[in-house]
């Protein structure tokens, strides 16, 4: 897959621990933030999916948000 340059901004803190690790792991940040970024992407087209679900089919029912929390732990 073809890659892109592209100039970005960290908090402090947040670089200082993202290369911490990376420089235990031996991995990349560009890796790393390609990996964050492509979850990100995933969670808000989840969202997005739910959303167009509750607007087609109503809500979800609390006993079934409880059953799926015990089965699913966050």
């Amino acid at each position: 897959m073809a890659s892109q340059k592209r100039s970005i901004s960290f908090e402090e803190a947040v670089l200082h621990e993202a290369e911490e690790r990376l420089a235990r792991s031996g991995g990349s940040l560009s890796a790393f933030v390609n990996a964050a970024v492509l979850h990100e992407l995933q969670v808000t087209r989840g969202r997005e999916l739910l959303a167009e679900d509750a607007t087609e089919f109503g809500a979800i029912r609390e006993k079934i948000k409880a059953q799926v929390a015990a089965e699913w732990p966050a």
